[in-house]
């Protein structure tokens, strides 16, 4: 395998976890000059050729995957006065555009991240969220699942243990879950949630 051929390989794979469930991570809207992502090669490790549609390659490309999962879940979780890493699990979109822009607009919601904040199992203001995503889909398919416990149905709110919830909700790492039920597609979002500490932290110094 030549240089190119190498780098046609790796650009695959880094290009395939895009797509890939759609993961992404973020602390806020902002972002930040001081993170990025790049990988590369040379050849000159004399590797053997790796075929795009061989074995080899789904396993580098399931080790990547599992290196980038894990790094930005570590920024999210070194974030600015966050207490917990949240992932925002959108299921049954049409397209995994749909599925993408959903879960980035309930991941950078500050009404979202502050109720995190406070272990607040405040589904409807992740149900708000998706709803302002500027993606159709039917809100009485929807089920929202937050820290294992159902609180949504058929867009219909569930009786659950608010307290019991609350207290899962307190965890380093929380799921949530949104199924739009509409269709195939999938994407992940990582993020923390928003403290009064973030606040005095950036509140704190001059640029």
């Amino acid at each position: 395998m030549d240089r190119r051929e190498l780098l046609g390989v790796l650009g695959a794979g880094a290009a395939g976890l895009v797509a890939l469930g759609g993961g992404g991570a973020t602390i806020t809207r902002g972002g930040s000059g001081g993170t990025g992502s790049s990988a590369g090669a040379n050849g000159a490790a004399g590797a053997p050729q790796i075929a795009s549609t061989s074995k080899a390659h789904r396993q580098f490309t399931a080790a990547l995957e599992q290196v980038c999962g894990s790094l930005a879940q570590q920024i999210v979780a070194d974030g600015e006065g966050a207490q917990r890493v949240i992932e925002i699990d959108v299921r049954g979109a049409r397209t995994e555009t749909a599925a993408r822009k959903i879960a980035e607009t309930i991941a950078t919601s500050p009404l979202v991240k502050t109720a995190f904040a406070g272990g607040d199992p405040n589904w409807g203001r992740i149900f708000a969220a998706a709803g302002r995503s500027g993606v159709k889909f039917d809100p009485s398919l929807v089920e929202i699942t937050m820290a294992g416990v159902k609180v949504l149905r058929k867009g219909q709110p569930l009786d659950f243990n608010e307290r019991a919830a609350s207290n899962k909700l307190l965890a380093d790492h929380v799921p949530i879950v949104v199924d739009l039920h509409s269709g195939q597609s999938r994407a992940r979002y990582w993020t923390c949630d928003f403290t009064a500490e973030y606040v005095r932290i950036n509140a704190s110094y001059r640029t």
